[in-house]
């Protein structure tokens, strides 16, 4: 029986010789689970939060044993591992997308290290082109919902913010426009976002566009939490509005082990909660 493939940077899906297994709720919740914590041993307690949450079953270990009892016969009998206290699925960055994502990450922070940015944007865009955003989005379970997919999707914007510096540095603003202009719209109050974003139009020669940009956002602030953007990102409108030269995100600092998130361009920070945390965005 060979290897499914799993996919859960998006809706979670699981492909065996290009047909989709058909898996029921309580079943998707425990893939769910387990595919984002891949290779690492998961306890029962854990699983079972997952799938019933605080209205557990009258025999929940009973129960989540059929669940996996009935995976093992989809996934094949070596994929779900039993160990000392609880469960361990075994898979790699060859069949689920979730590690050959961290792996494509992994090597555009090498990239970066070694002043290599046209590696790092290749392999940045083939990372994000995984994505199905939201992740797990049909599973059933709130706190895999919370927790899990919270997770992932700070991920997710992580590398579309690592992506779009790099491109900054590399010049091609139309990509950065193309890739940020949904996500910043989606995600009005990360104001790291909103920045790169005008950057780019500023520097692509969609002056206005920027300014419209940062309109929005700052209307997205004050509608939905009732405060103004952050010191950096009013900085950043202020350079535009009066022409003058934006941080130039082409200069390197003479070293070549600098940090895969830095701060040197001049870019506005995130917020620590980037969907809602009102406090000021970090130096």
């Amino acid at each position: 029986m060979t290897q499914p493939e799993f996919r859960v940077l998006g809706p979670v899906e699981v492909r065996r010789d290009s047909r989709t297994l058909p898996i029921g709720d309580k079943a998707l919740a425990v893939s769910a689970g387990l595919l984002v914590s891949a290779n690492e041993l998961v306890s029962v307690d854990t699983i079972t939060e997952w799938v019933w949450g605080g209205r557990l079953p009258a025999h929940p270990r009973a129960a989540l044993h059929n669940v996996l009892s009935r995976l093992r016969g989809l996934y094949g009998p070596d994929v779900i591992e039993t160990r000392r206290g609880g469960y361990r699925l075994v898979t790699d960055a060859d069949h689920l997308d979730l590690l050959r994502f961290r792996e494509l990450t992994a090597a555009a922070h090498d990239a970066v290290g070694r002043d290599s940015d046209p590696d790092a944007a290749d392999l940045l865009g083939r990372a994000l082109a995984l994505w199905r955003p939201p992740p797990l989005a049909n599973v059933n379970s709130a706190v895999l919902s919370r927790d899990a997919a919270g997770r992932l999707t700070e991920q997710y914007m992580n590398a579309q913010e690592t992506h779009a510096q790099v491109c900054l540095r590399l010049r091609r603003h139309p990509v950065v426009i193309e890739h940020l202009s949904e996500q910043v719209a989606a995600h009005p109050y990360r104001e790291s976002l909103a920045g790169l974003l005008m950057l780019a139009q500023v520097r692509g020669g969609r002056r206005a566009d920027a300014l419209t940009t940062y309109e929005t956002v700052r209307g997205a602030l004050r509608d939905g939490l009732g405060i103004d953007p952050g010191t950096p990102l009013q900085q950043l409108y202020l350079r535009i509005l009066r022409g003058h030269r934006t941080p130039d995100s082409e200069s390197r600092n003479g070293t070549a082990a600098r940090n895969f998130r830095d701060d040197r361009d001049g870019i506005p920070r995130r917020r620590p909660n980037s969907d809602g945390d009102p406090r000021e965005l970090s130096a």
